[in-house]
Protein backbone atom coordinates (compact mmCIF):
# COMPACT_ATOMS: atom_id res chain seq x y z
CA UNK A 1 0.00 0.00 0.00
CA UNK A 2 3.00 2.39 0.84
CA UNK A 3 4.39 1.47 -2.57
CA UNK A 4 1.12 2.52 -4.39
CA UNK A 5 0.87 5.73 -2.49
CA UNK A 6 4.59 6.95 -2.97
CA UNK A 7 4.07 6.12 -6.86
CA UNK A 8 0.60 8.12 -6.61
CA UNK A 9 1.93 10.78 -4.87
CA UNK A 10 4.97 10.93 -8.00
CA UNK A 11 2.65 10.63 -10.78
CA UNK A 12 0.18 13.73 -8.98
CA UNK A 13 3.84 16.22 -8.62
CA UNK A 14 5.01 15.49 -12.36
CA UNK A 15 0.98 16.37 -13.94
CA UNK A 16 1.11 19.37 -11.35
CA UNK A 17 4.94 20.34 -12.33
CA UNK A 18 3.91 20.50 -16.22
CA UNK A 19 1.05 22.36 -15.75
CA UNK A 20 3.00 25.37 -14.31
CA UNK A 21 3.23 28.40 -16.18
CA UNK A 22 6.90 29.72 -16.63
CA UNK A 23 8.51 31.65 -19.55
CA UNK A 24 8.06 30.69 -23.36
CA UNK A 25 11.94 30.32 -23.45
CA UNK A 26 12.34 28.19 -20.45
CA UNK A 27 9.03 26.07 -21.23
CA UNK A 28 10.26 25.00 -24.86
CA UNK A 29 13.63 23.50 -23.51
CA UNK A 30 11.59 20.57 -21.70
CA UNK A 31 9.24 20.00 -25.22
CA UNK A 32 10.76 17.02 -27.20
CA UNK A 33 11.78 17.08 -30.20
CA UNK A 34 11.37 14.19 -32.93
CA UNK A 35 12.08 13.92 -36.60
CA UNK A 36 9.99 11.91 -39.42
CA UNK A 37 9.22 11.61 -42.62
CA UNK A 38 6.01 13.31 -43.16
CA UNK A 39 4.11 13.10 -46.78
CA UNK A 40 1.83 16.08 -47.72
CA UNK A 41 -1.14 14.57 -46.60
CA UNK A 42 -4.38 15.60 -45.04
CA UNK A 43 -2.81 14.97 -42.03
CA UNK A 44 -0.23 16.93 -42.50
CA UNK A 45 -1.78 20.27 -44.02
CA UNK A 46 -2.90 23.66 -41.64
CA UNK A 47 -6.57 24.21 -40.91
CA UNK A 48 -8.15 26.81 -40.56
CA UNK A 49 -7.99 26.28 -36.86
CA UNK A 50 -4.48 26.27 -36.69
CA UNK A 51 -4.41 29.68 -38.54
CA UNK A 52 -7.29 31.73 -37.02
CA UNK A 53 -7.96 30.01 -34.37
CA UNK A 54 -11.36 29.60 -32.57
CA UNK A 55 -12.55 32.39 -35.34
CA UNK A 56 -13.93 30.42 -37.75
CA UNK A 57 -16.15 28.65 -35.92
CA UNK A 58 -17.79 31.81 -33.51
CA UNK A 59 -21.01 33.23 -33.49
CA UNK A 60 -20.53 36.15 -35.58
CA UNK A 61 -22.53 38.99 -34.55
CA UNK A 62 -23.76 42.12 -36.96
CA UNK A 63 -21.81 44.42 -34.62
CA UNK A 64 -18.41 42.24 -35.41
CA UNK A 65 -18.75 42.62 -38.92
CA UNK A 66 -19.36 46.58 -38.65
CA UNK A 67 -16.22 46.45 -36.44
CA UNK A 68 -14.28 45.04 -39.09
CA UNK A 69 -15.26 47.07 -41.82
CA UNK A 70 -14.37 50.26 -39.83
CA UNK A 71 -10.85 48.56 -39.06
CA UNK A 72 -7.81 50.00 -40.77
CA UNK A 73 -6.87 48.74 -44.27
CA UNK A 74 -4.84 45.44 -43.73
CA UNK A 75 -1.33 45.71 -44.99
CA UNK A 76 1.98 44.30 -45.73
CA UNK A 77 4.35 47.24 -47.10
CA UNK A 78 7.06 46.63 -50.29
CA UNK A 79 10.26 45.50 -48.65
CA UNK A 80 8.81 44.24 -45.17
CA UNK A 81 10.46 41.60 -43.81
CA UNK A 82 8.12 38.28 -43.16
CA UNK A 83 8.49 34.23 -42.75
CA UNK A 84 6.88 32.74 -45.63
CA UNK A 85 4.86 29.49 -44.55
CA UNK A 86 3.63 26.68 -47.28
CA UNK A 87 0.64 23.97 -45.78
CA UNK A 88 1.92 20.37 -45.81
CA UNK A 89 5.76 21.47 -46.76
CA UNK A 90 8.92 21.93 -44.72
CA UNK A 91 9.87 24.74 -46.71
CA UNK A 92 7.85 26.79 -48.82
CA UNK A 93 9.07 25.64 -52.25
CA UNK A 94 11.62 27.27 -54.47
CA UNK A 95 9.52 28.95 -57.12
CA UNK A 96 7.23 30.60 -54.41
CA UNK A 97 10.29 31.49 -52.52
CA UNK A 98 12.13 33.83 -55.48
CA UNK A 99 8.55 35.33 -56.43
CA UNK A 100 8.14 36.52 -52.60
CA UNK A 101 11.46 37.41 -52.92
CA UNK A 102 10.80 40.15 -55.46
CA UNK A 103 8.35 42.22 -53.03
CA UNK A 104 9.84 40.98 -49.85
CA UNK A 105 12.83 40.34 -47.33
CA UNK A 106 11.59 36.49 -46.67
CA UNK A 107 12.51 33.89 -44.05
CA UNK A 108 10.45 30.59 -43.80
CA UNK A 109 9.32 28.19 -41.69
CA UNK A 110 7.54 24.53 -41.67
CA UNK A 111 3.94 24.46 -43.06
CA UNK A 112 3.57 21.13 -40.67
CA UNK A 113 1.60 21.29 -37.63
CA UNK A 114 2.70 19.88 -34.53
CA UNK A 115 0.87 17.42 -33.36
CA UNK A 116 2.43 15.81 -30.35
CA UNK A 117 0.31 14.83 -27.64
CA UNK A 118 -0.03 16.96 -24.44
CA UNK A 119 -0.55 15.96 -20.92
CA UNK A 120 -4.17 16.93 -19.91
CA UNK A 121 -4.33 18.39 -16.77
CA UNK A 122 -8.03 19.45 -15.97
CA UNK A 123 -8.26 16.45 -13.61
CA UNK A 124 -5.77 17.73 -11.50
CA UNK A 125 -6.74 20.50 -8.38
CA UNK A 126 -4.66 22.38 -6.54
CA UNK A 127 -5.49 22.89 -2.94
CA UNK A 128 -7.64 25.58 -3.32
CA UNK A 129 -9.93 23.48 -5.38
CA UNK A 130 -9.28 25.73 -8.45
CA UNK A 131 -8.91 23.32 -11.82
CA UNK A 132 -5.30 23.68 -12.94
CA UNK A 133 -5.65 23.99 -17.00
CA UNK A 134 -3.17 22.67 -19.71
CA UNK A 135 -2.13 25.29 -22.39
CA UNK A 136 -3.58 25.37 -26.03
CA UNK A 137 -1.98 27.75 -28.24
CA UNK A 138 -2.84 27.32 -32.20
CA UNK A 139 0.11 27.17 -34.89
CA UNK A 140 -0.50 30.96 -35.90
CA UNK A 141 0.57 32.20 -32.32
CA UNK A 142 3.79 29.71 -32.10
CA UNK A 143 4.82 31.36 -35.50
CA UNK A 144 3.62 34.92 -34.65
CA UNK A 145 6.01 34.71 -31.42
CA UNK A 146 9.06 33.36 -33.88
CA UNK A 147 8.86 36.22 -35.90
CA UNK A 148 8.22 38.55 -33.09
CA UNK A 149 11.63 37.62 -32.17
CA UNK A 150 12.95 37.85 -35.74
CA UNK A 151 11.36 41.35 -36.36
CA UNK A 152 8.97 40.22 -39.17
CA UNK A 153 6.18 42.20 -40.17
CA UNK A 154 4.14 39.34 -41.11
CA UNK A 155 3.15 36.16 -41.66
CA UNK A 156 2.03 34.24 -45.15
CA UNK A 157 0.64 31.18 -45.35
CA UNK A 158 -0.51 29.79 -48.59
CA UNK A 159 -2.17 26.72 -49.91
CA UNK A 160 -1.55 25.59 -53.51
CA UNK A 161 -3.38 22.65 -55.23
CA UNK A 162 -2.78 21.21 -58.80
CA UNK A 163 -6.12 20.25 -60.38
CA UNK A 164 -6.98 18.80 -63.73
CA UNK A 165 -10.05 19.55 -65.73
CA UNK A 166 -12.45 17.44 -67.97
CA UNK A 167 -14.67 19.02 -70.50
CA UNK A 168 -18.16 17.67 -69.57
CA UNK A 169 -19.38 17.60 -73.63
CA UNK A 170 -22.99 17.30 -71.79
CA UNK A 171 -23.13 20.79 -69.69
CA UNK A 172 -20.31 22.54 -72.10
CA UNK A 173 -18.09 23.17 -69.09
CA UNK A 174 -15.10 22.08 -67.36
CA UNK A 175 -15.05 19.81 -64.04
CA UNK A 176 -12.49 20.18 -61.94
CA UNK A 177 -10.88 17.69 -59.67
CA UNK A 178 -7.42 17.14 -58.02
CA UNK A 179 -5.10 16.31 -60.15
CA UNK A 180 -3.82 12.88 -59.96
CA UNK A 181 -1.18 11.81 -62.72
CA UNK A 182 -3.84 10.91 -65.06
CA UNK A 183 -3.36 11.01 -68.67
CA UNK A 184 -5.34 14.11 -70.33
CA UNK A 185 -7.12 14.66 -73.55
CA UNK A 186 -6.48 17.97 -75.52
CA UNK A 187 -9.51 19.86 -74.61
CA UNK A 188 -8.21 19.33 -71.06
CA UNK A 189 -6.56 21.39 -68.61
CA UNK A 190 -4.73 22.24 -65.46
CA UNK A 191 -4.72 24.40 -63.00
CA UNK A 192 -2.97 25.35 -59.64
CA UNK A 193 -5.51 27.02 -56.96
CA UNK A 194 -3.88 29.10 -54.60
CA UNK A 195 -4.79 30.75 -51.19
CA UNK A 196 -2.82 32.99 -48.92
CA UNK A 197 -3.41 33.76 -45.54
CA UNK A 198 -2.10 36.89 -44.07
CA UNK A 199 -1.20 37.73 -40.33
CA UNK A 200 0.06 40.84 -38.75
CA UNK A 201 2.53 39.95 -36.07
CA UNK A 202 2.10 42.96 -33.94
CA UNK A 203 -1.83 42.74 -33.72
CA UNK A 204 -2.66 39.38 -34.54
CA UNK A 205 -5.40 41.20 -37.84
CA UNK A 206 -5.35 38.70 -40.05
CA UNK A 207 -6.46 38.72 -43.87
CA UNK A 208 -7.37 36.42 -46.40
CA UNK A 209 -7.14 36.21 -50.35
CA UNK A 210 -7.82 33.73 -53.05
CA UNK A 211 -7.09 34.78 -56.27
CA UNK A 212 -8.20 34.47 -60.35
CA UNK A 213 -7.89 31.21 -61.21
CA UNK A 214 -5.68 30.98 -64.13
CA UNK A 215 -6.40 27.76 -66.44
CA UNK A 216 -4.24 26.42 -68.95
CA UNK A 217 -4.07 24.35 -71.84
CA UNK A 218 -0.46 22.82 -71.53
CA UNK A 219 -1.28 20.05 -74.27
CA UNK A 220 -0.90 20.30 -77.99
CA UNK A 221 -3.25 19.32 -80.25
CA UNK A 222 -3.74 15.93 -80.38
CA UNK A 223 -5.83 12.58 -80.43
CA UNK A 224 -6.42 10.28 -77.96
CA UNK A 225 -4.99 10.95 -74.75
CA UNK A 226 -1.41 11.52 -73.15
CA UNK A 227 0.15 12.02 -70.08
CA UNK A 228 1.56 15.76 -68.79
CA UNK A 229 5.22 16.28 -68.26
CA UNK A 230 6.83 17.50 -65.39
CA UNK A 231 8.44 20.56 -68.02
CA UNK A 232 4.22 21.40 -68.49
CA UNK A 233 3.67 21.52 -64.71
CA UNK A 234 6.89 23.23 -64.03
CA UNK A 235 5.71 26.05 -66.50
CA UNK A 236 2.30 26.25 -65.27
CA UNK A 237 3.63 26.57 -62.01
CA UNK A 238 5.85 29.40 -62.24
CA UNK A 239 3.19 31.12 -64.56
CA UNK A 240 0.71 30.70 -61.88
CA UNK A 241 2.49 32.20 -58.66
CA UNK A 242 3.91 34.90 -60.29
CA UNK A 243 0.81 36.34 -61.49
CA UNK A 244 -1.03 35.22 -57.62
CA UNK A 245 1.77 36.79 -55.84
CA UNK A 246 1.62 39.79 -58.01
CA UNK A 247 -2.06 39.90 -57.54
CA UNK A 248 -1.57 39.69 -53.61
CA UNK A 249 0.95 42.59 -53.45
CA UNK A 250 -0.60 44.43 -55.44
CA UNK A 251 -3.91 44.29 -53.12
CA UNK A 252 -2.15 44.25 -49.92
CA UNK A 253 0.70 47.10 -50.22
Amino acid sequence: MKICSVIYLCATIFLLSACVRSPIDARKKDVPRTESTISKSAASQLTDKDIFGNETTLAVSEEDIQAALEGEKFSVPLNSAIILVQSGNRAPEMVMQQEMSRYYRISTFSGIPDKQKTISCNKVKSEEREVVTSENMNYMQALRYIAAKGQQKAVIVYWDTLQSGKYDTTTKTMVWSDYRNEKLSSTDSLRYLVRFALVDVATGEWATWSPVNYEYNTLQPLTGKTSVTDEQIAQLKQKTFAAVVKDMVHRYQ
